[in-house]
């Protein structure tokens, strides 16, 4: 089983409920939101959900979270994470999107 730990090494984007979308680490607010303690310097109460597809032997990852710091349901990550995916052209046919193999919060 995939931990939450184990996961972030495999995030390769950051996406919120502002619309923005970008690689992981590409600026100081691309992280991987957590509890408590966050290298941006800040406190958040509602930490980055991680969704995620297998894809061979390693998963990708999208972190997902609200840009205001509020809660967001699963069908709103995915719904996020998917839109972003496929306007990077990530998925072989967006007609098609899979499903997410993880949504790990």
């Amino acid at each position: 089983m995939l931990t939450r730990e184990n996961a972030i090494e495999y995030v390769s984007f950051v996406v919120d409920d502002a619309g923005s979308g970008r690689e992981i680490y590409s600026d100081r607010y691309a992280i991987v939101r957590e509890k408590d303690k966050n290298s941006d310097g800040l406190n958040y109460e509602y930490p980055s959900v991680l969704v995620g597809w297998q894809c061979g032997f390693e998963p990708l990852f999208v972190a997902v979270h609200s840009y205001l710091d509020v809660e967001l349901d699963d069908d709103e990550v995915v719904e996020m994470a998917t839109d972003y995916l496929n306007e990077r052209k990530w998925f072989v046919n967006e007609n098609e999107t899979p499903e997410p193999d993880y949504i790990i919060r």
